[in-house]
């Protein structure tokens, strides 16, 4: 379980890096990319940011290779705006939260549907 703490950090990571993004000029970038959580390492060495793209599977991976590639510019901006000690190195993966919540929507439409 997180300390408040951590999660409060969590919080502001994702802000910030929601931010940034926003201001990066990559096209690649221009889609509908969405920050879905951030978890750090209790020791701040390294983070996952997980993010969701709408406009398909292709695009959510070109996203990923971008912002892995860009990991170092959004630490070093990352540092400048939070003034933490140490600035995790990130990892970008796709969530995938979305469509396993539509998946189980669907098997218990299917539920439902058989019942009546």
């Amino acid at each position: 379980m997180a300390s408040t703490r951590s999660e409060r950090l969590n919080e502001d990571i994702k802000r910030e890096i929601i931010s940034i993004i926003s201001q990066m000029k990559d096209p690649r970038l221009q889609c509908f990319l969405t920050v879905m959580r951030v978890e750090t390492a209790p020791d701040l060495t390294n983070a996952k940011v997980y993010i969701s793209v709408l406009d398909g599977e292709e695009k959510c991976e070109a996203a990923i290779r971008v912002l892995n590639k860009s990991q170092g510019f959004i630490r070093g901006e990352l540092s400048k705006r939070l003034r933490i000690r140490r600035s995790p190195e990130f990892v970008f993966v796709k969530d995938d939260g979305a469509a396993y919540a539509q998946r189980i929507n669907d098997i218990i439409r299917t539920i439902n549907n058989d019942d009546k």
